[in-house]
């Protein structure tokens, strides 16, 4: 599913033009600041019948504190939006602090019976151990650059992996989003979670569990970048109980070099959406395509 993280930057955003399946609102900072525009926002997003979830930006003042003041302001949407905290170094005096984190998730799972999600950087979820907190889903963002985008079915992220997770539940990958009906940025997010298991996280109803999924949606997952590749891939599927040759067969049968020309590919090899030397080689021969065709493209472009 596509969709969109706001605030009250985004006051002006119409909801009934603006293309999405789901809308994460900000609601909370802190102890003492409400978005002004929350309500509006998430009643509108309700009432289009979108799928809504609400963040609360960590900013200080004690984990049951700002746990508390964040539940008091989302009560009367407990139950129908996923409920999110929002992990960044601004404003957060206790960015060094993972437990923190940590400790605002189980409290707030414990007082709603609901299980949060966990927003950070993709470089975050590597910084720290996060093993404690990995039953709870990641929304993870990484961009690629900062050039504006539409969404994208497969978006770009690093073959590092995600920390304590095997991947994201929901993935930001632009703030430089473009879309129908609003002229500014917008960031651009991706579920990798059905709608019945979004409203089941927001209803507390049940958790999923991704061991669940089919060989068809990790092969997905896989062709998106979220395992990794080669020797790594192979361990982390294993890892998880996957059948590793029976998805990298899958992964095999969707990916065809027609999918893009070789000028697509050369083009997007020289923005540096493939890595460089023998990684650049092995995704390419992995996804398809002639490495050598491909670099021969990109050696005239370059002298373009």
């Amino acid at each position: 599913m596509n969709g969109i993280d706001i605030s009250g930057w985004q006051k002006d955003l119409n909801l009934e033009v603006v293309p999405c399946d789901f809308v994460i609102i900000k609601a909370t900072q802190g102890v003492k600041y409400t978005s002004k525009t929350f309500k509006e926002q998430i009643d509108k997003a309700i009432a289009l019948g979108k799928l809504v979830g609400v963040y609360h930006y960590a900013g200080g003042g004690g984990v049951e504190a700002e746990a508390d003041y964040f539940l008091s302001v989302v009560k009367d949407y407990i139950g129908k939006a996923i409920l999110c905290f929002d992990w960044e170094g601004e404003q957060n005096p206790n960015f060094g602090n993972p437990s923190y984190a940590m400790s605002w998730l189980k409290y707030v799972k414990k007082k709603t019976g609901i299980t949060p999600f966990l927003y950070m950087s993709k470089s975050v979820c590597r910084q720290y151990d996060w093993a404690a907190v990995k039953s709870f889903p990641l929304w993870c963002a990484q961009y690629a650059n900062r050039t504006n985008t539409g969404y994208k079915r497969e978006p770009w992220t690093d073959s590092k992996g995600f920390g304590a997770w095997e991947s994201p539940a929901i993935y930001q990958y632009s703030a430089n989003g473009r879309l129908t009906g609003y002229n500014a940025n917008l960031d651009l997010d991706k579920a990798y979670i059905s709608a019945e298991e979004w409203k089941a996280y927001a209803s507390g109803e049940t958790v999923v569990d991704n061991s669940k999924k089919s060989n068809e949606e990790i092969a997905a997952e896989v062709v998106a970048g979220l395992w990794g590749n080669g020797d790594e891939r192979k361990k982390r599927l294993s890892e998880a109980g996957y059948d590793y040759s029976a998805i990298q067969a899958i992964v095999n049968d969707s990916v065809s070099p027609a999918k893009k020309s070789l000028d697509e590919v050369a083009r997007e090899v020289v923005k540096g959406l493939w890595g460089n030397g023998a990684t650049r080689k092995k995704k390419l021969s992995e996804a398809g395509y002639d490495y050598a065709a491909v670099q021969k493209r990109v050696d005239k472009l370059l002298r373009e």
